[in-house]
Protein backbone atom coordinates (compact mmCIF):
# COMPACT_ATOMS: atom_id res chain seq x y z
CA UNK A 1 0.00 0.00 0.00
CA UNK A 2 1.32 3.51 -0.80
CA UNK A 3 2.48 5.49 2.22
CA UNK A 4 -0.32 8.08 2.81
CA UNK A 5 2.10 10.69 4.16
CA UNK A 6 4.37 10.38 1.12
CA UNK A 7 1.38 10.39 -1.23
CA UNK A 8 0.27 13.68 0.34
CA UNK A 9 3.73 15.20 -0.13
CA UNK A 10 3.78 14.08 -3.77
CA UNK A 11 0.36 15.66 -4.38
CA UNK A 12 1.39 18.99 -2.84
CA UNK A 13 4.62 18.97 -4.84
CA UNK A 14 2.81 18.17 -8.07
CA UNK A 15 0.23 20.93 -7.50
CA UNK A 16 2.83 23.58 -6.68
CA UNK A 17 5.00 22.46 -9.59
CA UNK A 18 2.02 22.81 -11.89
CA UNK A 19 1.37 26.36 -10.68
CA UNK A 20 5.03 27.29 -11.28
CA UNK A 21 4.99 25.70 -14.75
CA UNK A 22 1.84 27.62 -15.65
CA UNK A 23 3.80 30.85 -15.30
CA UNK A 24 6.14 29.73 -18.09
CA UNK A 25 5.63 30.48 -21.73
CA UNK A 26 6.46 27.99 -24.44
CA UNK A 27 9.72 26.30 -23.54
CA UNK A 28 12.56 26.15 -26.09
CA UNK A 29 12.56 23.09 -28.33
CA UNK A 30 14.00 20.06 -26.59
CA UNK A 31 13.63 21.54 -23.10
CA UNK A 32 11.23 20.11 -20.53
CA UNK A 33 11.01 19.96 -16.76
CA UNK A 34 11.09 16.15 -16.82
CA UNK A 35 14.16 16.09 -19.07
CA UNK A 36 15.94 18.60 -16.82
CA UNK A 37 15.41 16.40 -13.74
CA UNK A 38 16.58 13.31 -15.61
CA UNK A 39 19.68 15.12 -16.87
CA UNK A 40 20.43 16.52 -13.41
CA UNK A 41 20.37 13.02 -11.94
CA UNK A 42 22.76 11.62 -14.57
CA UNK A 43 26.09 12.01 -12.80
CA UNK A 44 29.30 10.07 -12.44
CA UNK A 45 30.47 8.04 -9.49
CA UNK A 46 32.46 10.91 -7.97
CA UNK A 47 30.50 13.99 -9.06
CA UNK A 48 30.09 16.24 -6.01
CA UNK A 49 26.61 17.58 -5.22
CA UNK A 50 27.56 20.99 -6.63
CA UNK A 51 28.27 19.54 -10.08
CA UNK A 52 25.58 20.50 -12.61
CA UNK A 53 25.62 18.19 -15.66
CA UNK A 54 26.18 20.02 -18.95
CA UNK A 55 22.78 19.04 -20.37
CA UNK A 56 20.91 20.39 -17.34
CA UNK A 57 22.94 23.61 -17.34
CA UNK A 58 22.31 24.11 -21.07
CA UNK A 59 18.56 23.64 -20.66
CA UNK A 60 18.40 26.22 -17.89
CA UNK A 61 20.48 28.64 -19.95
CA UNK A 62 18.03 28.25 -22.86
CA UNK A 63 15.07 29.08 -20.62
CA UNK A 64 16.88 32.10 -19.17
CA UNK A 65 17.85 33.41 -22.61
CA UNK A 66 14.37 32.90 -24.06
CA UNK A 67 12.25 34.13 -21.14
CA UNK A 68 14.47 35.78 -18.56
CA UNK A 69 15.60 35.03 -14.99
CA UNK A 70 12.10 35.07 -13.48
CA UNK A 71 11.01 32.30 -15.84
CA UNK A 72 14.17 30.38 -14.99
CA UNK A 73 13.20 30.51 -11.31
CA UNK A 74 9.72 29.23 -12.17
CA UNK A 75 11.30 26.45 -14.22
CA UNK A 76 13.48 25.43 -11.26
CA UNK A 77 10.51 25.48 -8.89
CA UNK A 78 8.59 23.24 -11.28
CA UNK A 79 11.61 20.94 -11.56
CA UNK A 80 11.93 20.60 -7.80
CA UNK A 81 8.24 19.81 -7.44
CA UNK A 82 8.25 17.28 -10.25
CA UNK A 83 11.41 15.77 -8.79
CA UNK A 84 9.73 15.28 -5.42
CA UNK A 85 6.67 13.66 -6.97
CA UNK A 86 8.68 11.41 -9.30
CA UNK A 87 10.96 10.25 -6.48
CA UNK A 88 8.02 9.27 -4.29
CA UNK A 89 6.05 7.54 -7.06
CA UNK A 90 9.14 5.63 -8.26
CA UNK A 91 9.50 3.76 -4.97
CA UNK A 92 13.24 4.55 -4.88
CA UNK A 93 12.87 6.51 -1.66
CA UNK A 94 11.16 3.70 0.25
CA UNK A 95 13.89 1.30 -0.89
CA UNK A 96 16.34 3.18 1.36
CA UNK A 97 16.91 2.35 5.05
CA UNK A 98 13.83 3.39 7.09
CA UNK A 99 15.77 5.89 9.19
CA UNK A 100 16.89 7.75 6.06
CA UNK A 101 13.38 7.56 4.58
CA UNK A 102 12.07 9.28 7.72
CA UNK A 103 14.48 12.21 7.53
CA UNK A 104 14.38 12.47 3.74
CA UNK A 105 10.58 12.69 3.84
CA UNK A 106 10.82 15.72 6.13
CA UNK A 107 13.05 17.45 3.60
CA UNK A 108 10.73 16.57 0.70
CA UNK A 109 7.79 18.04 2.62
CA UNK A 110 9.75 21.25 3.15
CA UNK A 111 10.65 21.45 -0.56
CA UNK A 112 7.08 20.71 -1.70
CA UNK A 113 5.86 23.66 0.39
CA UNK A 114 8.75 26.01 -0.44
CA UNK A 115 8.19 25.93 -4.20
CA UNK A 116 4.76 27.52 -3.77
CA UNK A 117 6.45 30.96 -3.74
CA UNK A 118 9.22 32.57 -5.75
CA UNK A 119 12.51 33.35 -3.99
CA UNK A 120 16.01 34.48 -4.91
CA UNK A 121 17.54 31.13 -3.99
CA UNK A 122 15.95 29.41 -7.00
CA UNK A 123 19.21 30.07 -8.80
CA UNK A 124 21.90 27.65 -10.06
CA UNK A 125 24.54 29.59 -8.11
CA UNK A 126 22.67 29.06 -4.84
CA UNK A 127 23.94 26.32 -2.53
CA UNK A 128 20.41 26.05 -1.12
CA UNK A 129 19.03 25.14 -4.54
CA UNK A 130 21.81 22.67 -5.35
CA UNK A 131 21.21 20.84 -2.09
CA UNK A 132 17.47 20.63 -2.74
CA UNK A 133 18.06 19.37 -6.28
CA UNK A 134 20.42 16.82 -4.77
CA UNK A 135 17.70 15.67 -2.38
CA UNK A 136 14.98 15.25 -5.02
CA UNK A 137 17.33 13.31 -7.32
CA UNK A 138 18.86 11.20 -4.50
CA UNK A 139 22.28 12.63 -5.17
CA UNK A 140 22.08 13.58 -1.49
CA UNK A 141 20.44 11.76 1.42
CA UNK A 142 18.85 13.48 4.39
CA UNK A 143 20.27 12.45 7.76
CA UNK A 144 18.80 14.71 10.45
CA UNK A 145 21.48 17.35 11.20
CA UNK A 146 23.34 16.76 7.91
CA UNK A 147 23.04 15.76 4.28
CA UNK A 148 25.04 12.80 3.00
CA UNK A 149 26.95 12.92 -0.30
CA UNK A 150 28.22 9.44 -1.19
CA UNK A 151 30.21 10.52 -4.28
CA UNK A 152 33.23 11.88 -2.44
CA UNK A 153 36.82 11.22 -1.58
CA UNK A 154 39.33 12.74 0.84
CA UNK A 155 42.10 14.84 -0.79
CA UNK A 156 45.47 13.10 -0.52
CA UNK A 157 47.09 16.52 -0.07
CA UNK A 158 45.92 16.54 3.56
CA UNK A 159 48.77 14.19 4.38
CA UNK A 160 51.19 17.11 3.87
CA UNK A 161 49.24 19.88 5.63
CA UNK A 162 51.23 19.67 8.88
CA UNK A 163 54.61 19.35 7.16
CA UNK A 164 56.87 16.42 6.39
CA UNK A 165 57.35 15.44 10.02
CA UNK A 166 53.63 14.65 10.33
CA UNK A 167 53.40 12.59 7.11
CA UNK A 168 53.91 9.17 8.76
CA UNK A 169 51.27 9.94 11.38
CA UNK A 170 48.76 11.07 8.76
CA UNK A 171 49.51 8.16 6.44
CA UNK A 172 48.76 5.78 9.29
CA UNK A 173 45.38 7.44 9.76
CA UNK A 174 44.45 6.75 6.14
CA UNK A 175 45.71 3.19 6.38
CA UNK A 176 43.37 2.72 9.33
CA UNK A 177 40.53 4.32 7.36
CA UNK A 178 41.12 1.97 4.43
CA UNK A 179 41.99 4.55 1.79
CA UNK A 180 40.79 7.86 0.38
CA UNK A 181 37.54 7.04 -1.46
CA UNK A 182 34.65 6.49 -1.69
CA UNK A 183 33.49 8.27 1.48
CA UNK A 184 30.31 9.96 2.62
CA UNK A 185 30.86 13.71 2.94
CA UNK A 186 28.47 15.48 5.30
CA UNK A 187 26.97 18.92 4.67
CA UNK A 188 24.86 21.33 6.69
CA UNK A 189 21.74 22.57 4.88
CA UNK A 190 20.84 26.11 5.93
CA UNK A 191 17.26 25.59 4.73
CA UNK A 192 16.73 23.03 7.49
CA UNK A 193 18.45 23.49 10.85
CA UNK A 194 15.77 22.04 13.14
CA UNK A 195 17.92 18.98 13.88
CA UNK A 196 21.24 20.79 14.32
CA UNK A 197 21.74 19.64 17.90
CA UNK A 198 23.45 16.75 19.66
CA UNK A 199 20.69 14.23 19.04
CA UNK A 200 20.34 15.37 15.42
CA UNK A 201 24.04 14.72 14.87
CA UNK A 202 23.78 11.34 16.57
CA UNK A 203 20.94 10.52 14.17
CA UNK A 204 23.21 11.50 11.28
CA UNK A 205 25.79 8.97 12.44
CA UNK A 206 23.11 6.26 12.71
CA UNK A 207 21.92 7.08 9.19
CA UNK A 208 25.49 6.59 7.94
CA UNK A 209 25.65 3.22 9.68
CA UNK A 210 22.37 2.17 8.07
CA UNK A 211 23.59 3.32 4.66
CA UNK A 212 26.76 1.22 4.92
CA UNK A 213 24.58 -1.90 5.06
CA UNK A 214 23.32 -1.21 1.54
CA UNK A 215 26.53 0.48 0.34
CA UNK A 216 29.38 -1.65 1.73
CA UNK A 217 31.78 -0.03 -0.73
CA UNK A 218 31.77 3.17 1.33
CA UNK A 219 34.84 3.49 3.57
CA UNK A 220 33.32 5.87 6.07
CA UNK A 221 32.17 9.44 6.64
CA UNK A 222 34.01 12.75 6.80
CA UNK A 223 33.43 16.44 7.26
CA UNK A 224 35.63 19.50 7.68
CA UNK A 225 34.96 22.42 10.01
CA UNK A 226 36.36 24.82 12.58
CA UNK A 227 34.21 23.10 15.21
CA UNK A 228 36.36 19.96 15.07
CA UNK A 229 39.24 21.99 16.52
CA UNK A 230 40.25 20.45 19.89
CA UNK A 231 40.56 24.02 21.23
CA UNK A 232 36.75 24.24 21.26
CA UNK A 233 36.72 22.09 24.41
CA UNK A 234 37.83 25.25 26.27
CA UNK A 235 36.70 28.00 23.89
CA UNK A 236 33.10 26.81 23.26
CA UNK A 237 32.46 23.70 25.40
CA UNK A 238 28.78 23.55 24.41
CA UNK A 239 29.89 22.63 20.87
CA UNK A 240 32.49 20.08 21.90
CA UNK A 241 30.06 17.19 21.36
CA UNK A 242 30.59 17.71 17.61
CA UNK A 243 34.20 16.53 17.96
CA UNK A 244 34.15 14.52 21.17
CA UNK A 245 31.46 11.95 20.25
CA UNK A 246 33.05 10.87 16.92
CA UNK A 247 36.58 10.84 18.35
CA UNK A 248 35.49 8.70 21.30
CA UNK A 249 33.87 6.44 18.69
CA UNK A 250 37.14 5.96 16.81
CA UNK A 251 37.11 8.87 14.32
CA UNK A 252 40.36 10.42 13.11
CA UNK A 253 41.15 14.15 13.23
CA UNK A 254 43.28 15.58 10.43
CA UNK A 255 44.50 19.19 10.37
CA UNK A 256 43.30 21.24 7.38
CA UNK A 257 44.29 24.88 7.88
CA UNK A 258 44.67 27.78 10.27
CA UNK A 259 42.52 30.83 9.61
CA UNK A 260 41.06 30.87 6.10
CA UNK A 261 37.34 30.11 5.94
CA UNK A 262 37.44 29.02 9.58
CA UNK A 263 38.15 32.59 10.64
CA UNK A 264 34.82 34.01 9.48
CA UNK A 265 32.80 30.87 10.22
CA UNK A 266 34.02 30.61 13.80
CA UNK A 267 33.82 34.31 14.68
CA UNK A 268 30.74 35.59 12.84
CA UNK A 269 28.15 34.12 15.24
CA UNK A 270 30.00 34.34 18.55
CA UNK A 271 30.99 37.58 20.34
CA UNK A 272 32.95 35.54 22.89
CA UNK A 273 35.08 33.78 20.25
CA UNK A 274 35.54 37.07 18.42
CA UNK A 275 36.74 38.73 21.64
CA UNK A 276 39.23 35.94 22.32
CA UNK A 277 40.54 36.25 18.76
CA UNK A 278 40.89 40.04 19.08
CA UNK A 279 42.85 39.50 22.29
CA UNK A 280 45.19 37.05 20.53
CA UNK A 281 43.95 34.11 22.62
CA UNK A 282 42.21 32.14 19.86
CA UNK A 283 42.98 31.45 16.22
CA UNK A 284 40.34 29.31 14.47
CA UNK A 285 41.66 26.15 12.84
CA UNK A 286 39.87 23.74 10.54
CA UNK A 287 40.13 19.99 10.99
CA UNK A 288 38.72 17.09 9.05
CA UNK A 289 36.91 14.46 11.05
CA UNK A 290 37.01 11.10 9.25
CA UNK A 291 35.14 8.16 10.76
CA UNK A 292 35.76 4.68 9.38
CA UNK A 293 32.80 2.49 8.47
CA UNK A 294 33.39 -0.28 11.01
CA UNK A 295 34.06 2.12 13.88
CA UNK A 296 30.97 4.18 13.06
CA UNK A 297 28.77 1.10 12.75
CA UNK A 298 30.08 -0.13 16.11
CA UNK A 299 29.25 3.26 17.66
CA UNK A 300 25.71 3.13 16.21
CA UNK A 301 25.21 -0.38 17.61
CA UNK A 302 26.12 0.93 21.08
CA UNK A 303 23.95 4.04 20.63
CA UNK A 304 20.82 2.91 18.76
CA UNK A 305 18.60 5.83 19.79
CA UNK A 306 14.84 5.70 19.29
CA UNK A 307 13.13 4.29 16.22
CA UNK A 308 13.02 6.87 13.43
Amino acid sequence: MPNPALTSIAEEARNNAGAAAAALGRLPDGVSVARFIADYAAVGRFDHYRHIPDAARAALAQVTTAQGPEAARSFLRAALGQGVAELIVSGRLEALPPRIVHHHSKQLQRIASAIASDADWFDPDSDLLLKDLGLVTLRLYAAAAQLLDTRCGIPRSLILREGLAAVPKNLLKFVQLGGFKPFIQIHTHLSFLDDFNEEGWNECYRCCADLYRVRPDLLGMYGSSWFYDPALADISPRLDYLREIPVRGGAQLIFVEEGGEALDNALSTSPSRRKLHDEGKYMPRSYMMAWGRQQQMAWAARNPGGAA
